[in-house]
């Protein structure tokens, strides 16, 4: 029996090639679109989760509270002494284990001569306890003692084989920063790419107790330091929230001592947390994240924007089968008088949907594994479509099918199968005019997704296209960035001067920052002159330190005042410069503010200038309050150097003979200050990419069962038309009579799509400080977009109707 209705169910698909052709292929399409969608979310989810006891892992985290209470910093990271102590004080954690992340210059030698040499970034100092905590599976020596000594490192898989190739690495002796050398203890296999943190080099944590490197007094003592990623493995009985309520006494118990009695209590100004380590790629955004984490917030999205895909599919698939019912009413009569009871009508007709549905499915996996390679380049992973690897996804996806198929096809099937027959053979039934309003609603549930997926992809490009042309209040353009290195600071003014020797370098400057950064634990409180004394500001302000020349590589205007000069002696140290906004909140104005005394970070200075306020960090923030301090002669973090906008290429090749002259151990690295600005709205620019795409296969699957309709419709009035066209209608008022009824649809979508974008993407666009306002003429413009698109799916079926002869298909009336 079954095999029957397949076989009659594939007869009917071959016989009714246009309609199969635009389920099978809209369901393809969406199902693909689906297959990818949950490939990601479900790589999304997996994150951390290799770790043995994900579970039981969490990450200390550090909060800083202004005077008023308000969080102004949230840390990932906390200071050293906080590790030790909490494995101490709470018999719920059963391991802590502390990294401090570093970018290590690594050289190999041989015979005394240096043959490679590499920044590594992703290093870190990490204590043995590591392999207790985490899940790394170790290669080469021994997880138990390899980070033990001081001075021993170990090397990722990829980077052991990148400075010795196959050769064991075990025992061999690199030079770390061209000072110390280290012995290669052990060799562990990559980190998975489902990890919040890619370590290449762990370094013995003991190294850091030289103090040359840090010193073991400022491991134990040097509460300000929050650079130290500290992690608990938690017993399995352990409580978070009771756990947390005792947080606050620990702090006044171990810093107390350190501030003094009279200090207030740390637990005022400074929160412990704990945090899942399976939740810091999707739900943490600190201020310290060792990587750039995802968002929770996309995946949902990306959930979303599938589930809208395969509704269009869907609904595609019950407004052509309902459509149909007619042309197959009289099939239906003769089956029922031949026997044929209700069930197995429906059974027949599901069996042809489930066909339909397996048949997409076949093929979207075949589109799936076209498309892979767009994904991984979209999301910069490295997805595959590997059955073995991904056995739970595809039986997930065949199950998704078969639902899709009994769904999308039941009530067709009722509809179809509960025609009566002694009706439809006397022709009074058949029409399926009574499922009109469905097939409506149906229309307009499509459109109404595909215009609200084509608002958003309007607004995104309309808001990144507003980033990037706001004026920042400083000259991002032909600046290059590089990392300032200890061993220039001797030599710094003869490399400075032997790179100006060349007309195209414009400007060199030092500072701690550049612009494109974040402004983390740069910050703290002032004192200001009024009257004769100075008075606390209780303003907060970001700190950065620039030299004389930061201003004028970037183009900051002064307000008023001047810069830092070489030739004021007071301008090494005690000297400030402000930017607007600090004046503004500390209550003053430029003018009143100039030449006051000023004291910050316990120096006592005087304030010589105010900035126009410049956007240094990305427009998701605010402009903040700033102060700018000199920069001492030996100091510094980044170079930024401007060069002339005609001579970059040989402005690059001059840095780089410059600089392997000064440091030719340094491999040169350099990065352009406007790339950075970029890379800041990368996720807003995947997710334009990303609205685009999807908006754009939305429409098209829509518009394939817009064909489709318009196709039967046509067919069904083709009569209508041919007396229409004998009594003098035109081909325009017949295209007229057949799209008036789809407008409408589209109209009313755009009505039900205006208020749900409206509402979504404003409250996108306030995940920004500064936004583009909502503009009518958008929707407006959206709306004629999605109505010249089904008038243009509609008119290709109608003007072939309205041009045909009415004497073929009268000829027999």
């Amino acid at each position: 029996m079954i095999r029957n209705y397949f076989k009659v169910a594939l007869r009917s698909i071959l016989r009714n090639k246009l309609s199969s052709f635009i389920n099978i292929s809209g369901l393809a399409l969406a199902m693909c679109c689906s297959l990818m969608i949950f490939m990601y979310i479900a790589d999304e989810l997996g994150y951390d989760r290799y770790n043995t006891n994900a579970d039981r892992i969490y990450r200390v985290t550090r909060d800083f509270l202004s005077p008023d209470g308000s969080v102004n910093l949230h840390l990932g990271h906390v200071a050293p002494p906080f590790g030790p102590l909490l494995k101490n004080d709470f018999t719920d954690f059963e391991e802590v284990v502390r990294t401090l992340p570093g970018r290590f210059l690594l050289a190999y030698q041989e015979n005394g001569e240096e043959k490679k040499s590499f920044n590594e970034d992703n290093s870190f100092y990490a204590e043995p306890e590591i392999f207790n905590v985490f899940t790394i599976p170790v290669i080469e020596g021994s997880p138990d003692k390899a980070l033990n000594d001081p001075f021993h490192i170990m090397l990722s898989e990829k980077t052991a084989q990148k400075y010795f190739g196959s050769e064991s690495a075990v025992g061999k002796t690199l030079k770390l920063g061209n000072q110390y050398d280290v012995v290669v203890s052990g060799v562990f296999k990559d980190f998975p790419a489902q990890s919040h943190w890619h370590p290449n080099v762990l370094l013995s944590f003991s190294t850091l107790n030289d103090s040359t490197i840090y010193g073991r007094q400022g491991l134990e003592r040097n509460w300000g330091n929050n650079s130290f990623g500290t992690y608990v493995l938690v017993k399995e009985t352990f409580n978070k929230q009771e756990t947390e309520r005792q947080f606050p006494a620990f702090l006044d118990k171990h810093m107390s001592a350190v501030d003094g009695p009279d200090a207030p209590a740390p637990s005022t100004w400074t929160h412990l947390y704990l945090q899942k380590l399976t939740d810091i790629h999707l739900h943490s955004h600190l201020d310290s994240e060792m990587e750039s984490n995802g968002d929770i917030k996309n995946v949902y999205m990306m959930g979303v924007i599938g589930l809208f895909i395969i509704l269009i599919a869907c609904f595609n698939f019950i407004n052509l089968s309902t459509a149909r019912a007619t042309k197959r009413a009289k099939e239906v009569g003769m089956r029922k008088v031949a026997g044929a009871f209700r069930n197995q009508l429906i059974s027949q007709y599901l069996s042809e949907s489930v066909l339909i549905a397996l048949f997409a499915l076949v093929l979207s996996v075949g589109l799936a594994f076209l498309a892979i390679g767009w994904l991984n380049s979209f999301t910069s992973k490295s997805l595959t479509l590997d059955i073995s690897g991904h056995w739970a996804l595809f039986a997930g996806l065949l199950i998704f099918a078969l639902v899709v198929g009994v769904l999308a096809g039941i009530y067709p099937a009722f509809v179809i199968s509960g025609f009566k027959p002694a009706l439809i053979l006397k022709g009074q039934q058949g029409s399926a005019k009574g499922k009109a309003g469905l097939r409506k609603f149906l229309v307009v549930a499509q459109f109404s997704i595909s215009i609200v997926l084509i608002i958003a992809t309007m607004i995104t490009h309309q808001q990144l296209q507003y980033l990037n042309n706001r004026d920042l209040g400083y000259n991002k353009d032909q600046v290059v960035t590089l990392r300032f290195f200890g061993e220039l600071a001797s030599s710094y003014d003869a490399f400075y001067n032997e790179l100006l020797k060349q007309t195209s370098i414009r400007n060199v400057s030092r500072s701690s920052r550049t612009p494109t950064g974040r402004l983390l634990d740069s910050q703290g409180t002032a004192q200001v002159q009024k009257g004769d004394s100075l008075a606390n500001t209780d303003v907060v302000l970001k700190n950065i330190r620039v030299d004389t020349d930061f201003f004028n590589t970037y183009e900051v205007d002064f307000v008023t005042g001047r810069n830092f000069s070489k030739t004021i002696k007071t301008d090494d140290s005690l000297a400030f410069v402000l930017n607007e906004s600090a004046v503004k909140m500390i209550g003053m104005t430029p003018e009143e503010i100039l030449t006051r005394d000023f004291q910050y970070g316990g120096i006592k200075g005087r304030v010589i200038g105010v900035v126009k306020d410049f956007h240094f960090e990305s427009l998701h923030e605010s402009i903040v309050p700033m102060v700018f301090q000199p920069l001492p002669k030996k100091a510094g973090s980044r170079l930024s150097i401007k060069i002339a906008g005609d001579k970059m290429q040989g402005g690059l090749q001059h840095i780089e003979k410059v600089w392997k002259e000064f440091i030719p151990h340094r491999p040169f690295e350099y990065s352009f200050l406007s790339m950075q600005y970029q890379q800041l709205y990368n996720a807003e620019q995947k997710q334009g990419q990303l609205f685009t795409v999807f908006s754009g296969l939305a429409i098209f699957i829509a518009c394939l069962g817009l064909f489709g309709l318009a196709t039967f419709n046509t067919l069904q009035r083709i009569k209508e038309i041919g007396i229409r066209k004998v009594l003098g209608a035109s081909v325009l008022n017949i295209v007229q009579l057949l799209s008036r009824e789809i407008i409408v649809l589209v109209v009313i979508a755009n009505l039900i799509a205006w208020p749900v974008a409206w509402y979504f993407m404003d409250q996108w666009l306030d995940t920004f400080a500064y936004r583009i306002g909502l503009n009518v003429w958008l929707y407006v413009l959206a709306a004629f977009t999605a109505i010249l698109i089904a008038l243009v799916t509609v008119s290709t079926q109608t003007i072939r109707a309205a041009m045909s002869n009415p004497s073929n298909t009268l000829r027999y009336e």
